[in-house]
C-alpha cells in the first residue's frame, strides 16, 4: 500500500470502547493511486466516525466537496459537487474461514490492529457520482461547454442536409399497401 493511502487507515487495537472520529482529506495524490480513474482531481471531506465493540467495528462515513470529472458532450473538464453517507461493518474474528467481504460487511483477524478505508472511500466517491455528467447539471455553468465540439456533435447527429432527407420509396412495396385499402 502506497503512503498516500495509509493516511486513509483507522488504527483502532488501542482505542476505548465507544465513539470516535476521524477526519480525512481527499486531493489529487488520492486519486492518482487508483489506475483509470473516473475523477481526475478533488477536493473532498471525509469524516468518519467509528462505533468500536467488543466483536465489531461499526462506521458511519459521510463525505462531501467537489471533483473534476470530463463533461459527457464535450470532454472538457470541469468540477461537479458530491456527497456521500454510508455505513460499514467490519467484525472481528479468527473463525473467518469461508466468510468473504462484502459491500457492507468486512471480516478482520483479531491479530489486525488496523483497518484501510482508502479502498471503500474511493469507490463511494465514484458511486456518488452521476450517471452522465454534463457541463449546467448541479449548479455548474453550460458556459463551459466546448462550443465547437458542440457544433461537431450536432453536425454529425444530424448529418448533412441531404442526407436526412427521406430516400424514395421502392414502387414494389406500393402494390403491397394497397392490401390494408381492402
Amino acid at each position: 500500500m502506497s503512503t498516500v493511502l495509509k493516511r486513509y487507515t483507522v488504527h483502532f487495537k488501542g482505542l476505548k470502547t465507544g465513539k470516535h472520529i476521524f477526519n480525512f482529506d481527499v486531493d489529487r495524490t488520492f486519486f492518482e493511486q487508483f489506475e483509470g480513474s473516473l475523477v481526475s482531481n478533488g477536493n473532498l471531506k471525509v469524516e468518519v466516525e467509528l462505533d468500536k465493540h467488543t466483536d465489531i467495528l461499526k462506521f458511519s462515513i459521510f463525505i462531501e466537496g467537489n471533483v473534476d470529472v470530463l463533461c459527457d458532450r464535450c470532454l472538457e473538464g470541469f468540477s461537479i459537487p458530491t456527497q456521500y453517507e454510508g455505513q460499514l461493518a467490519v467484525r472481528i474474528s479468527d473463525a473467518i474461514e469461508g466468510e468473504e467481504n462484502d459491500d457492507d460487511i468486512w471480516y478482520v483477524s483479531s491479530n489486525e490492529n488496523e483497518v484501510s478505508l482508502a479502498q471503500y472511500i474511493y469507490e463511494s466517491i465514484c458511486l456518488s457520482l452521476p450517471i452522465k455528467r454534463y457541463h449546467g447539471m448541479l449548479g455548474t455553468s453550460i458556459e463551459g461547454c466546448d462550443k465547437e465540439m458542440l457544433k461537431k456533435l450536432n453536425m454529425l447527429s444530424n448529418g448533412p442536409e441531404e442526407s436526412r432527407q427521406k430516400p424514395p420509396a421502392d414502387a414494389r412495396w406500393d402494390k403491397l399497401k394497397d392490401i390494408y385499402n381492402n
